[in-house]
């Protein structure tokens, strides 16, 4: 993967336990890693007829390929132009030590 495609900000955010100053627990996502990545192109499945049935689905799912980093895991959640996402699918590819990360826009 060439530096030059990585161009969207990522944050990654988990949820973890905080106390507050007078002693209170309570549960808040927290920044964990902040990193760039390369935004991946849907491609369309057609059928026989040539109708795309992926069109309604496909508005809130993105793909990224970022660099490998050990703090990333399925139980965070991303921030990507504002707006959250959740962590569908973490796909390793060992070739170039990158991820493949399969986001869904959360309805917060």
């Amino acid at each position: 993967m060439r530096a030059g495609l990585l161009r969207e900000i990522l944050v990654f955010e988990e949820l973890q336990a905080v106390t507050s100053p007078s002693g209170a627990v309570s549960k808040e996502y927290v920044k964990i890693y902040t990193c760039k990545g390369h935004k991946k192109k849907l491609s369309l499945i057609r059928d026989v007829n040539g109708i795309n049935a992926m069109e309604e689905f496909t508005r809130n799912t993105l793909i990224f390929q970022v660099r490998y980093h050990p703090a990333i895991n399925e139980k965070q959640r991303i921030l990507y132009q504002s707006s959250y996402y959740s962590i569908s699918l973490l796909d390793r590819q060992i070739s170039d030590n990158t991820y493949l990360v399969t986001l869904t826009k959360m309805n917060t």
